[in-house]
């Protein structure tokens, strides 16, 4: 059987002390920007040594991303993927990742693009236990530290985290017995085994398929709580109804797109070949196709499954409330964007279906009951694990009763006549108002400045 290739994306492999394990020889590649000193931390040679102890069949590749700190450049991953793909490796180890929400877009945008290109990437979330990324996007395989191989659904629901592996392995080398600790870092690269293993007997099975049939192992069905692996995407049958711009490319033949974003369920069986997100509002089930696939169904899934929270949330809560006619999504993309440049993490949410392709949190208003009972905690969980500094929900109407908590700020949007007038209460008191003639981003630009001053305590009384 031919040797599987598995890239090592970390700080080097020391091949001797590979070597000392019984194992093969390590085919090395060092990255030009990153020091080749002596790698005092064996970071990436006991993921390499990991790898090799539980993947028999597999010819090892080691590209030299981090320093011997552990410490590397966002920007040099996408050449150690091309490295990869010239190279022809479609399995590749990232023991690292990074917790800062400011790096999310661009470590998505990366991965999806070579997801799409056929790499399959297995990632550590962080040891601090919060969001990382890239283990949590839905084309990445993200990886935990467990006592066995398993799944944690409470870490999959909550941070995007497909499975929990062992991490303290045991080896000898030169006659020693070596056991490494507990770490995420550990983790992963046995899950890399194991996505090698179905990989060597099937060599053309994608990402969502290793997920599937590992899952399937476990006796229970992958599900993706959100549609974050677009690449290339091309809309079917209805012009989107923000003018804010999505996060992937749109492209305007179907064949370019690696995901199709649907409108009408019955056009399911013409886009097999495809990843689909469905953002009809009927709740059907989920095609039997080798791609990854959302609908709102999914969503409500992930939040009825959410765990009760432990404490009232303690971050401020703005509800931007508009009237008809206005573009709730650009708002809210255009106000997520601000306070992003200023530092702050928003979790901003709309009841739009549509909001899942502009980097939106979509939370549904007009839903069960089950669902509404389980939107707090669900909240709670979320904005806990993603560090978020603030919350923005987009409203229309009575549409604000569906949160379950209350607004520190709200801020009501309503056309009058040629003009936009808006309010802003603090605490259910009004403190403010302006009227804009035309709207652009200068004007959002002016409602962003009072809602930082409110929350810095800046505004005048």
């Amino acid at each position: 059987m031919k040797k599987l290739k598995i890239a090592i994306l970390d700080n080097g492999v020391d091949e001797k002390i590979f070597k000392l394990c019984g194992l093969s020889n390590i085919i090395r590649q060092n990255k030009g920007s990153v020091s080749n000193d002596m790698n005092l931390f064996l970071h990436g040679t006991n993921c390499a040594i990991i790898i090799g102890l539980n993947c028999a069949n597999a010819r090892l590749y080691s590209y030299k991303l981090l320093d011997n700190a552990g410490k590397g450049n966002v920007s040099d991953l996408g050449a150690a993927f091309d490295w990869c793909l010239m190279k022809h490796i479609r399995l590749v180890n990232l023991s690292f990742g990074t917790t800062h929400f400011k790096d999310k877009s661009i470590i998505r945008q990366l991965v999806n693009k070579y997801a799409n290109q056929g790499l399959v990437i297995v990632a550590a979330t962080a040891n601090s236990g919060y969001t990382a990324f890239p283990a949590s996007v839905s084309s990445v395989i993200g990886v935990e530290a467990g006592d066995t191989f398993s799944i944690d659904d409470d870490s999959l629901r909550d941070k995007g985290v497909d499975f929990e592996a062992p991490s303290q392995h045991k080896f000898q080398l030169a006659g020693n017995d070596i056991t490494l600790q507990k770490s995420n870092s550990y983790a992963t690269p046995y899950a890399t085994a194991m996505a090698g293993r179905l990989m060597a007997e099937q060599p053309e099975i994608n990402v969502w398929q290793i997920k599937e049939q590992l899952y399937q192992k476990f006796g229970k069905k992958c599900v993706q709580y959100i549609p974050d692996w677009i690449d290339k995407g091309w809309i079917a049958g209805k012009s989107l109804i923000s003018n804010a711009e999505v996060y992937f490319e749109t492209v305007k033949e179907e064949d370019q797109a690696d995901t199709v974003i649907l409108y009408d369920g019955n056009e399911f069986d013409r886009y097999r070949d495809k990843h689909i997100v469905y953002l009809g509002n009927e709740k059907i089930d989920e095609p039997d196709t080798p791609y990854f696939f959302w609908s709102r169904k999914n969503r409500e899934k992930q939040i009825v499954c959410a765990r009760i929270k432990k404490e009232m949330i303690n971050i401020p809560v703005i509800l931007l409330q508009s009237d008809n006619g206005q573009d709730e999504i650009w708002w809210l993309t255009e106000l997520k964007k601000y306070f992003e440049v200023a530092g702050y993490n928003a979790y901003v949410i709309s009841s739009k279906l549509e909001s899942v392709l502009y980097d939106l949190e979509y939370i549904p208003c007009d839903t069960d009951q089950e669902v509404k009972n389980h939107i707090c905690d669900f909240m709670y969980w979320q904005t806990y694990y993603n560090q978020s500094d603030l919350i923005i929900y987009g409203v229309q109407g009575n549409e604000a009763k569906t949160i379950g908590v209350d607004a520190d700020v709200l801020v009501k949007i309503e056309n009058k006549g040629e003009r936009i007038h808006i309010q802003f209460y603090c605490d259910g008191i009004k403190r403010t108002q302006v009227d804009f003639e035309t709207l652009g981003v200068e004007q959002i630009k002016e409602v962003y400045d009072h809602l930082l001053a409110f929350l810095t305590g800046d505004e005048d009384e």
